[in-house]
């Protein structure tokens, strides 16, 4: 952070930029980030963004609701930026408001038909926003019907992703007597029904909204079975014909999972079909700068508990079932940090480390070796293979996190 504003001071925005991304990964909870983020943004969406991050975080900011006015274009009489920056809190400077965030309206709050404008949503500090539609076809009424009125509700902002029916194969099963009416939302995983949106199913209890990582993150109940069923009729889809709605199931499907590895790069393929949705973006740069994890065990059952332990403690995890797959992983891209099974078939953990350990790109990565026996002929044979640690199981995940943080610091 003190990087950042210095970098900031001196002119130096680009560098300034990549600095608050990481520090807002490290800690999304300190308002004079998404402050300073808001000052250096270069576009008035992205400024929105960054400001409802500082409300969520402190709904009484006077100042960030004074710039989210003037970003949206409802209060031409907002008080100008300061000249200068003010000390502020464990003497860093409050940045200074965004140039060029009122909206090419003239800061009437009214936009042309044919432009696109943020919707800013009044969910207790929470700020979600995409760009509004091309206008919609006028709707016919029959004789005698009073035409609708859009109602103020349908003016505020939406969810970031919009739901949508997920693709029916020969394979999907039947929908539910439920589904038969007519609804405005369907669940992008079980198909419920419903007339307003839900940011948790109540049919397979996933969050539906891409939002907040670490709601997604510490939700339980979900019923796996049936969101990766889901994912697998998405994944039917040729990759280069998959909508942006459809590329963000995948990825929320896979982080309902735990799974952020694997919705890495559907985040990325989202964000390169609309650039404009800075939610979306914020969860992509917090799961790009995670620290990564190789954890390598032939029981399905290890795999998934050391999984949501470390998602939940932002790691992001990629899992191998034995050392040859193991291996090929390491070959694919190189982790932050292996936790490694000694019992496995063809291959055990000892001599995963030692090729670990042996070749140049991976002999500086630590290796925590998991074992279920305690004995110190073990611990010996580890380090004589070259691993870092050693974790007994069944283990503790404070141990285990804390054990991790000595070389992920």
């Amino acid at each position: 952070m003190r990087e950042a504003v210095t970098a900031a001071k001196v002119g130096n925005k680009s560098a300034a930029r990549q600095l608050l991304r990481q520090a807002s990964v490290h800690n999304p909870n300190n308002e004079l980030v998404w402050l300073w983020r808001a000052s250096l943004s270069e576009s008035p969406k992205e400024a929105i963004f960054y400001l409802g991050e500082v409300l969520r975080i402190n709904p009484q900011n006077q100042k960030a609701s004074a710039w989210l006015e003037k970003c949206k274009g409802t209060s031409p009489t907002a008080a100008p930026a300061p000249e200068g920056p003010k000390p502020m809190g464990q003497g860093l400077s409050a940045p200074p408001e965004p140039k060029g965030s009122a909206v090419p309206n003239g800061g009437n709050g009214a936009a042309p038909a044919t432009q696109g404008i943020l919707r800013v949503s009044e969910n207790v500090g929470t700020t979600t926003m995409r760009p509004t539609e091309q206008p919609s076809p006028a709707v016919t009424t029959r004789v005698g019907e009073v035409p609708a009125k859009p109602s103020d509700t349908a003016l505020r902002g939406r969810p970031t992703v919009i739901p949508f029916t997920p693709p029916v194969t020969k394979s999907s099963p039947a929908p539910a007597l439920h589904h038969q009416v007519s609804h405005k939302w369907r669940c992008p995983f079980c198909n419920y029904g419903a007339d307003v949106h839900a940011r948790r199913c109540p049919g397979c209890r996933a969050v539906t909204v891409l939002e907040d990582l670490k709601e997604i993150e510490k939700n339980e109940g979900v019923q796996e079975k049936v969101v990766r069923e889901s994912l697998g009729r998405y994944e039917a889809i040729p990759a280069d014909q998959r909508t942006f709605e459809q590329n963000v199931n995948l990825a929320l499907g896979h982080l309902n999972l735990r799974e952020a590895s694997a919705a890495l790069p559907h985040l990325k393929t989202a964000s390169t079909q609309k650039r404009s949705d800075w939610a979306l973006m914020g969860v992509l740069d917090q799961i790009q700068w995670r620290k990564v994890i190789l954890v390598v065990d032939d029981s399905l059952t290890i795999r998934k508990a050391l999984s949501s332990i470390l998602e939940k403690n932002d790691y992001r995890v990629v899992t191998a079932e034995d050392g040859s797959h193991a291996l090929k992983k390491l070959n694919e891209a190189v982790p932050d940090l292996v936790l490694l099974d000694i019992t496995m078939p063809w291959m055990d953990g000892y001599e995963v480390c030692r090729n670990i350990k042996q070749k140049a790109l991976t002999r500086k990565v630590p290796v925590v070796m998991l074992s279920g026996k305690d004995g110190l002929f073990d611990k010996v044979r580890g380090k004589l293979a070259g691993c870092n640690d050693y974790v007994t199981k069944p283990f503790d995940p404070e141990n285990l996190l804390k054990t991790l943080k000595k070389y992920l610091s």
